[in-house]
């Protein structure tokens, strides 16, 4: 197999990648899931499908352009939360429920647990300024509801 040293094509998948042993890809950028909606075809394929058809078990995408900070924040929560509930569709689904419901005390203790270096609680405690109100930071759909799951 050859990997490219740019990109990976959906047609490099389809011919060179092999993943028999792969339960899980995960595509956190913006709009992996979307299939070509320009073209005028009855195809729906896309890096879900490429992944799935590589041997992949489950593919975690995105359905739209997605924050940074926040999809930064939502993978990590997902593969903890994959840890405790092994399959791909039950974690997604409680790390969609947490992002929207976790209050900004209860993210700050959560992202003690991560020890983090200064810069980056920096990073996080500037994000977290340009809402001054009390809801949960994450609680629009934008930061969470892009995710979804396909498979097995």
């Amino acid at each position: 197999m050859v990997i490219p040293e740019k990109c990976l094509t959906l047609g490099e998948i389809f011919s060179n990648l092999e993943l028999p042993q792969c339960n899980l890809v995960t595509l956190s950028a913006c709009e992996t899931g979307l299939t070509n909606s320009t073209a005028m075809t009855d195809e729906y394929i896309g890096l879900p499908s490429g992944f799935l058809y590589a041997g992949s078990m489950n593919v975690v995408s995105t359905l739209w352009k997605i924050d940074d900070f926040a999809t930064a924040i939502f993978t990590i929560k997902f593969y903890q939360e994959l840890q405790l509930q092994k399959a791909v569709a039950v974690a997604l689904n409680a790390t969609q429920n947490w992002m929207r419901s976790v209050t900004r005390e209860e993210f700050m203790v959560w992202i003690e647990l991560l020890k983090l270096d200064e810069d980056s609680m920096e990073k996080v405690k500037n994000w977290l300024s340009f809402d001054r109100s009390n809801e949960p930071p994450f609680r629009k759909p934008k930061y969470w509801a892009a995710f979804f799951a396909t498979g097995y």
